[in-house]
């Protein structure tokens, strides 16, 4: 935490452990992307869930970020139906998204718009001839078929209705690499640009909702220049041994040195109300492994900042003061400072307001 302490956010955050998802229970490696869902069915996840109403009047409804390339289960972002959202791993991706893309015209993009209507009406055509064929549990398969065929049109429409409205004006401040590396070895490079790139995109209105994932790289990384003589993925399998210990932390630590320069970026900026954009914003980081080392998925790592929350302090669930054991209880106290009016979520048995509003 020295880096958000160094940052003056020290006000501005509060950890919170003994939280998970009490199962299921199975290989860590397995399950660790439930962490916004609760579960491992087939549900919708926190940021999704939040997306429709909190992008209504933005660019993109959500944006799902990983830092570089990724091996597998990348994606923390599930759409209603359970299905994984794509991610975007190259920074130049995010700034052309932010920034608009001059290579693309905006006759093309028009065209590219209109052509997926076009397939869409063909798939609703079809969908419909053999909805009347086939029998009722198929038929279910095609009402969630025909529900992701409406959610895309639904984005489709968003995009023609911004096409004509200019982008913001490029930071000059911020700089893209000249050459782009989206290689396991750059992972802390690609996540610090992913950090600025997100509190560009707030600051500019572009988006409200991100999920960045930082991939558990297989190859050896480079911290600061030098490449580490293991990878993320193989310090994280510690063993307990002293200095494979001490190498995991120098990556973590870069981790919340992002962290910390993303909150700092927000405290310092203000919304159109005037307030500090840190305390307009909710930023939750943590992780669905407890224990990588023993692939534990317990007593989840959890950090919540901004949001205008009760923070400056540490909150242990699990005990006589804070019983709650789920950690989508948490999520249920950030849906509701979100303005969202729910009690329950996902896994949720009751809410943290005590402990985190007062």
């Amino acid at each position: 935490l020295a880096p958000l302490d160094a940052a003056g956010l020290s006000n501005n955050f509060t950890t919170i452990s003994g939280l998970d998802h009490k199962g299921p229970t199975g290989n860590g490696h397995e399950l660790c992307d439930s962490l916004l869902t609760g579960t491992t069915s087939d549900v919708i996840s926190l940021d999704q869930y939040v997306a429709p109403k909190l992008g209504a009047d933005t660019r993109y409804e959500s944006m799902q970020l990983c830092a570089g390339s990724y091996q597998s289960r990348a994606p923390l972002s599930f759409t209603s139906t359970g299905i994984p959202m794509p991610v975007t791993i190259y920074p130049s991706v995010v700034y052309a998204r932010i920034f608009g893309a001059d290579a693309l015209s905006m006759q093309k993009q028009s065209y590219l718009i209109e052509s997926g209507r076009s397939i869409l009406d063909e798939l609703k055509e079809e969908a419909s001839s053999l909805s009347a064929k086939v029998d009722p549990e198929d038929r279910d398969k095609l009402d969630e078929y025909f529900t992701s065929i409406r959610d895309v049109e639904g984005k489709l429409k968003r995009r023609q209705e911004w096409l004509n409205r200019p982008f913001p004006q490029p930071d000059p401040d911020f700089q893209l690499p000249v050459e782009e590396n989206i290689a396991s070895a750059m992972l802390l490079e690609n996540e610090d640009l992913m950090w600025d790139l997100m509190a560009l995109a707030i600051k500019n209105d572009s988006c409200r909702v991100f999920t960045m994932t930082i991939p558990l790289a297989n190859g050896a990384i480079l911290l600061d220049g030098d490449l580490m003589k293991a990878s993320y993925h193989n310090y994280s399998h510690h063993g307990k041994k002293k200095e494979r210990i001490e190498q995991l932390v120098s990556i973590e630590m870069r981790h919340m040195q992002g962290a910390a320069r993303f909150l700092k970026s927000l405290k310092e900026s203000t919304d159109e109300e005037g307030r500090s954009l840190l305390d307009s914003t909710i930023t939750l980081i943590g992780s669905g492994m407890g224990d990588p080392s023993k692939h534990r998925r317990v007593n989840y790592p959890l950090l919540v900042a901004g949001g205008s929350l009760n923070h400056q302090r540490h909150i242990a669930c699990g005990t006589d003061d804070t019983p709650n054991e789920m950690a989508c209880d948490l999520y249920v106290t950030l849906l509701q400072q979100m303005g969202f009016e729910i009690d329950q979520f996902s896994t949720s048995q009751s809410n943290l307001n005590t402990a985190l509003i007062g």
